[in-house]
């Protein structure tokens, strides 16, 4: 008597129908009450090899799936990585830099104070003041390449993971965009030192200009 039965036969775990006939085999005396039964189903080769050929499909997807998941996987540790690496070195160095910053706008309006009272030591503050404008440029390029070489790797990484990794990717993600804007403000707050440090150089050189003025009026008259 034929039956139908219930074989998985595709990735996605859908289940179809496959015809199968199953014999019973007797004993040869049928007049007894007791016999034998034997069960076996019987299976023409075109579906046998399409039962195989499936099966064959399915560890393919698996094995296919599997290799996905730990290339996901792997990336999601890099990106990980890079997380923590903004978190515990960049940014506290970006800190630190901005410390600096301050301290050294400090230094420079106290130099502009004292300038203002003796030129010869102007002369060598203005020296100072040169080669403290010269760092602060090299730290501003040093910066702004730091800043464009994260963002095309925060790129990047997205880009490669895609949104295959779900919902804590994503988390991830927004942390990267997060650790981006901490960047950018540090960035601004670094570029309004800097205006503040033009400031003061200009107020410097004004004053300087006065102080020279003066001079030759005292000169004209003859009081120096």
């Amino acid at each position: 008597m034929s039956r139908r039965i219930y074989l998985e036969t595709t990735a996605s775990g859908k289940q179809q129908f496959v015809s199968i006939k199953r014999s019973r085999s007797h004993g040869h005396h049928h007049h007894h009450h007791h016999h034998v039964e034997h069960d076996y189903y019987k299976v023409s080769v075109e579906e046998w090899d399409s039962i195989k050929e499936r099966e064959r499909c399915l560890e393919d997807t698996n094995r296919s799936l599997a290799a996905q998941v730990s290339s996901l996987k792997a990336s999601l540790t890099a990106v990980q990585g890079d997380a923590h690496h903004l978190r515990q070195v960049v940014v506290p160095q970006l800190q630190n830099q901005i410390k600096t910053l301050g301290l050294d706008n400090a230094a420079l309006r106290k130099s502009l104070d004292n300038a203002s009272r003796n030129e010869g030591k102007h002369c060598r503050d203005a020296e100072s003041l040169r080669q403290t404008i010269d760092k602060l440029e090299r730290e501003k390029r040093d910066a702004k390449d730091e800043n464009h070489r994260l963002k095309d790797k925060v790129k990047h990484l997205q880009d490669e993971v895609g949104s295959s990794c779900g919902r804590r990717v994503s988390d991830l993600i927004r942390e990267v965009e997060y650790w981006r804007k901490e960047c950018r403000y540090w960035r601004d707050m670094y570029e309004d030192t800097k205006r503040n440090h033009d400031d003061i150089c200009i107020t410097l050189d004004i004053r300087t200009e006065k102080m020279r003025a003066y001079e030759e009026i005292l000169k004209r008259r003859r009081i120096i």
